[in-house]
């Protein structure tokens, strides 16, 4: 897979009641482990960033001032950069002071970063930097795709792409299809069917002839896809009607799936502005790690200082 070049990778160094732990956090480890990894297989460059959040907390005296923790921090980033290094990965680190959501968007923007990866942090006395309203926040604004993962072995075995048949779902597919073929993975495609006369009428109601038309047309869209790809196994499809947030709940939790790849729902040409986000709704319910893609056209409503 070479669709990554230039990845940004989120690190959280907080633990407890410290700013800057000597170790990154265990879900940052296994954002990082992910990002060198991928880095390697695409011959990309990789940013190792920290953002210290002192906005509203009070530093406690025994830690030092401010420059004392960037000291700290870019002490432990140095430590990565140069464990990517001996992969063979061109790496760089950052510390910076501010928002964490935010600085981490602007990086993206700055040097036009393809993938931010960063842990998602469900624990903690901090909850800095990934947790809660900072993870939905990046799924929500950072103009490039998304990887929040979570602690798992290097091996992706299953991936579960979430298909809406309009063009996010298709670069969504892409990417999950890029994914499978390249860690031989089992790939499953869901597609949750909603007709046209849903709107008006009862799912009950919609005649045998319009399921059988929009199935196929369904069908044959993804299989389109499909085709473009080598896979290992073969791809399971399933069309289900109903809300998507449960059905891919059920389908994370029955296949045990490791990845989940989706886009985001979003009216290009407003900035920021997205309804109907599933993938903000699975973050908090879900044990797999998430890759929000963008639609074309997504502009984010962050801008750079």
């Amino acid at each position: 897979m070479h669709r990554f070049k230039n990845i940004l990778v989120g690190v959280d160094l907080s633990e407890d009641d410290r700013f800057v732990s000597p170790c990154p956090a265990p879900p940052s480890e296994a954002a990082i482990e992910r990002a060198i990894l991928l880095a390697k297989a695409n011959s990309a460059r990789l940013l190792f960033m920290y953002v210290l959040d002192s906005s509203s907390i009070v530093i406690p005296a025994k830690y030092g001032d401010i420059e004392t923790l960037k000291e700290s921090a870019a002490a432990v980033l140095d430590k990565l950069v140069k464990q990517a290094q001996q992969q063979g990965v061109d790496a760089d680190a950052k510390v910076i002071v501010g928002n964490s959501w935010m600085e981490l968007i602007r990086q993206v923007q700055q040097d036009d970063h393809d993938l931010l990866i960063a842990g998602t942090r469900r624990m903690g006395a901090f909850r800095s930097m990934l947790f809660g309203s900072t993870g939905m926040k990046l799924l929500r604004l950072c103009p490039c795709p998304v990887w929040l993962t979570e602690p798992q072995s290097e091996k992706i075995s299953t991936i579960l792409v979430a298909h809406d048949l309009q063009p996010v779902g298709d670069l969504a597919m892409e990417l999950g299809c890029s994914m499978a073929e390249r860690h031989e993975s089992q790939l499953h495609v869901f597609h949750a069917i909603r007709y046209p006369e849903m709107d008006d009428a009862l799912p009950s109601r919609v005649s045998a002839d319009t399921v059988k038309d929009y199935r196929a047309l369904a069908e044959k869209h993804i299989s389109k896809q499909l085709e473009k790809f080598a896979l290992a196994k073969p791809a399971e499809v399933h069309f289900e009607t109903g809300q998507p947030f449960a059905l891919i709940v059920n389908l994370i939790e029955r296949y045990k799936v490791d990845l989940h790849v989706m886009g985001t729902v979003a009216r290009t040409g407003i900035p920021g502005f997205i309804t109907g986000n599933t993938a903000e709704r699975l973050l908090p319910h879900v044990s797999c790690s998430i890759i929000a893609v963008k639609p074309e056209g997504f502009q984010t409503p962050v801008k750079i200082q």
